[in-house]
């Protein structure tokens, strides 16, 4: 399977913190993978170096073969021109924690908006594509309402949707369910599946970790900015042999 996203020696820091220490993986279309760890080791930030929400102070990032950042003879992460940064990464989805939907806009427009703006599709055909994703999501009921009428799984399935609407290659879930109360996890959660049958490429940083196991071909545990191990989910969950792994597990489980 080719490689979409390959990242190659990632540094990132705010101010005196170093938050990602050397990050080197790849993804390949159609997989899903899981990333997992705990707090404060990295897992968001690297997805925003990913679609160009952060930017990495070292390393490499390139999306399809064509680079995103390229490391200069120092080391330093070397940007392409922003407008094609831009570009590379609307092709990259992402869903947050906290949804970010547009409070003043309906569900609906807050779905067609940026493929309307961005892609330059028309009313009509945005409005298509965002009904039939409300149906994938299950609220074909909600495109008239406002995301104050929503519940909190509701408006993560909006979120969903919204980054749908842009068609990208893979989509990037940063802790999709922990805004959420416990009794509307799964409704997310069964939305991601549907994904993941699909063979929708996918990095899901994720505190479920049932639903890691399940769902994911590979699985990231990172700790302290760098990743311990990316393997097979038994190489985690059945047989682990790095201590950092079994404590955390032992946490969590």
């Amino acid at each position: 399977m080719e490689e979409i996203i390959k990242v190659e020696n990632l540094h990132k820091g705010f101010g005196s913190l170093h938050v990602l220490k050397g990050i080197n993986f790849f993804v390949r279309k159609g997989e899903i993978i899981s990333v997992i760890g705990p707090s404060g080791s990295g897992k968001s930030t690297l997805l925003r170096c990913l679609n160009h929400l952060e930017v990495a102070d070292m390393g490499s990032i390139s999306f399809e073969g064509n680079y995103i950042a390229k490391a200069d003879s120092a080391g330093r992460a070397v940007y392409k021109r922003n407008k094609e940064v831009l570009s590379t990464c609307s092709n990259i989805g992402m869903v947050f924690q906290n949804f970010n939907l547009f409070p003043h806009k309906s569900v609906l427009e807050n779905i067609i908006e940026a493929p309307m703006i961005v892609k330059g599709k028309s009313k009509k055909e945005a409005e298509k594509a965002a009904e039939d994703l409300l149906a994938k999501v299950g609220l074909q009921d909600k495109r008239d309402a406002y995301p104050y009428q929503l519940s909190g799984g509701q408006k993560q399935r909006v979120a969903i949707a919204r980054a749908l609407a842009m068609e990208p290659e893979i989509m990037l879930f940063d802790e999709p369910t922990s805004a959420l109360d416990p009794e509307l996890i799964g409704e997310v959660l069964h939305v991601i599946k549907k994904l993941a049958e699909e063979r929708m490429t996918m990095i899901i940083v994720t505190h479920e970790m049932n639903f890691a196991r399940e769902i994911s071909d590979r699985i990231i545990f990172m700790d302290d900015g760098q990743i311990v191990v990316d393997g097979v989910p038994d190489d985690i969950f059945v047989n682990p042999e790095h201590p950092r792994i079994k404590t955390f597990l032992n946490k969590v489980l």
